[in-house]
């Protein structure tokens, strides 16, 4: 079965070959073990900040792209019309949902070609377009119930369903065993594990903790993870004059060595703008770290403001600052917000659930052809 995807992010060159997010190849390669001949198609765009790991073409896999041109409108004129051929010759085209590639999907039907959707942002996502291009799937995943419901809503069809996350672990890797103190702390590190892009936050964290430096609060905030905001954030540090309890520690992929800024903190912080569902807060909840998050995108379909975690509000420093002065003054139930996390993701991230791509070739084999 040749399928044909679409990420909603771009393909960043390397020597030799193209990177994407780790997870998204992972998918793509697991979908090609399941028995597709997968084709990765997108924009490429070089990049000096790379948070993409994964190397396609060594691992087997197919790769379209089109270079981006300087006039935006120009680059996805040129990317459609290369789509088309791709389109044709593909049995089903899967695309990451919502990004530019969207209108791909008027494509599909227009030549009844059998399409899909794998929605994990919030952007648009009731707009009327997505709407009609939710009707016409042949198949929907996203990466919530929240989501799932909303489309089963809009569609009045049965065709949406939920993944078990794209993340290696599962509810073996749960902490359980994790240990959490009797009393209030004399010092807090407080963790900000994330893409470092201006709509995670991370301009609001750093003025929050210079406000809860100036209360007398003591914590350290690590910061761990790259992006093109990174050396703005670099430069904030400073001009705020917080580097004394800011430590930033850039781009880490070692999974053991995520696995222990998780157990190592005593606070998960995620002041994000907008969502699909963040891996970084599935991590938090397995390896039993306290939560403390906005409700934006799918957040709210897992997620539970003193149940799971401390829910704050986006683009609100005051808001950050309440969360954590909360989290660090009431230690035993921010504790058990922990805990009540991990019994919230050993459910969802169970290994006997299928995987995204186990669970969409599945759907595939079963009646693809009939759509066509």
């Amino acid at each position: 079965m040749k399928i044909l995807l679409l990420d909603n992010a771009s393909l960043t060159p390397v020597t030799n070959d193209f990177c994407m997010y780790k997870a998204t190849g992972e998918f793509a390669l697991e979908l090609k073990k399941q028995g597709g001949n997968v084709t990765v198609f997108g924009q490429i765009v070089p990049s000096k900040n790379n948070v993409s790991s994964f190397k396609l073409i060594a691992s087997g896999l197919n790769v379209i792209g089109i270079r981006r041109r300087k006039n935006k409108l120009l680059s996805y004129f040129f990317l459609y019309l290369r789509a088309i051929p791709e389109i044709i010759k593909a049995d089903f085209i899967y695309i990451f949902y919502p990004s530019s590639f969207k209108y791909v999907a008027v494509l599909c039907w227009l030549m009844r070609k059998p399409y899909g959707l794998y929605i994990r942002g919030e952007k648009a996502i009731q707009s009327k377009s997505s709407r009609w291009i939710y009707k016409k799937a042949f198949v929907i995943f996203t990466v919530t119930n929240y989501f799932t419901n909303l489309v089963q809503r809009l569609t009045n069809k049965n065709t949406a369903h939920t993944i078990r996350p794209m993340i290696s672990l599962t509810e073996k890797d749960i902490a359980w065993e994790r240990k959490y103190p009797n009393s209030r702390k004399d010092h807090y590190n407080i963790l900000f594990l994330a893409r470092i892009d201006a709509d995670k936050g991370i301009k609001e964290l750093l003025q929050a903790i210079k406000l809860l430096k100036e209360k007398g609060f003591s914590f350290t905030l690590t910061v761990v993870g790259d992006g093109a905001y990174l050396p703005q954030a670099t430069k904030l540090v400073q001009l705020l004059g917080i580097s004394d309890v800011v430590s930033i520690r850039g781009r880490v992929l070692d999974p053991f060595l995520i696995k222990n800024y998780y157990l190592d903190a005593d606070l998960y912080i995620l002041p994000t703008y907008h969502e699909g569902f963040p891996r970084t807060l599935y991590e938090a909840m397995i390896f039993g770290c306290p939560i403390i998050t906005t409700f934006v995108g799918g957040i709210p379909g897992i997620m539970i403001d003193k149940f799971n975690c401390i829910g704050i509000e986006p683009k609100s420093v005051d808001s950050i600052v309440a969360g954590v002065e909360f989290a660090i003054k009431n230690h035993e139930q921010t504790s058990i917000y922990a805990i009540n996390g991990m019994a919230t993701v050993s459910k969802i991230v169970d290994s006997n659930r299928a995987t995204h791509a186990e669970h969409l070739f599945s759907i595939l084999k079963e009646g693809v052809g009939n759509a066509k």
